[in-house]
């Protein structure tokens, strides 16, 4: 059930899923449906570049985490019968993609999706990079982690050591191992690592 060039619908709603579906197939975009969140992840999570998914009965909010969490980036498009302009917000300035009332104006679905380039665009590569950089950032200790924050904020060895208490020659010793976990053959690319994954878990705003 590959979705490679395509996106996924997540609609829960047996009366819904085929009206959305059938809308999208008149605009000439393939889709491919899930009835919920677990049957996407397991058939569709990992291979394709967006989907689509019924706010009101699944929180679009909550499918955008638990991709962040298993450090894979999609598009979440996220769609209601009556969106409320706070939960709207708080989707887009949480990482959400875009986001439509029912029904989906077909249209300028379209035109976000070819916005993306499925999935090749600059915008979604970068998202994607992010997502790996998380992935990785997860087998830093929380000490080199902790190195690794400081760093990103400017401070030296000497600066960072008397912070979290520790010898400079300490703190060389996790950033060394720090640099060898992520990969990074410098502190430079693992300062980009940290910055790409802030940019994919950006969240500020608690929805209603």
């Amino acid at each position: 059930m590959g979705m490679r060039g395509k996106v996924g619908l997540i609609e829960p709603d047996d009366t819904l899923r085929p009206q959305v579906l059938s809308s999208l197939a008149g605009a000439g975009l393939q889709a491919e449906p899930f009835e919920s969140v677990r049957e996407f992840l397991s058939f569709g999570g990992d291979d394709g570049y967006a989907v689509l998914v019924a706010d009101e009965r699944l929180d679009a909010l909550s499918v955008r985490d638990r991709l962040c969490s298993d450090g894979k980036w999609l598009a979440v498009i996220g769609y209601s019968s009556r969106p409320a302009l706070r939960r709207v917000v708080a989707f887009m300035r949480s990482g959400g993609y875009d986001y439509f009332a029912l029904p989906i104006d077909i249209v300028e679905l379209a035109r976000s999706l070819s916005q993306l380039g499925q999935g090749r665009s600059e915008y979604a590569t970068a998202r994607r990079r992010a997502a790996e950089a998380r992935t990785r950032l997860r087998a830093l200790s929380p000490r080199e982690g902790e190195v690794l924050e400081h760093m990103a904020a400017g401070r030296s060895n000497k600066t960072i050591g008397m912070d979290l208490g520790i010898s400079p020659r300490t703190v060389e010793i996790h950033r060394a191992n720090m640099l060898s976990k992520l990969g990074a053959g410098s502190s430079t690319e693992a300062l980009r690592m940290y910055f790409e994954d802030t940019l994919l878990n950006d969240s500020t705003v608690d929805p209603d």
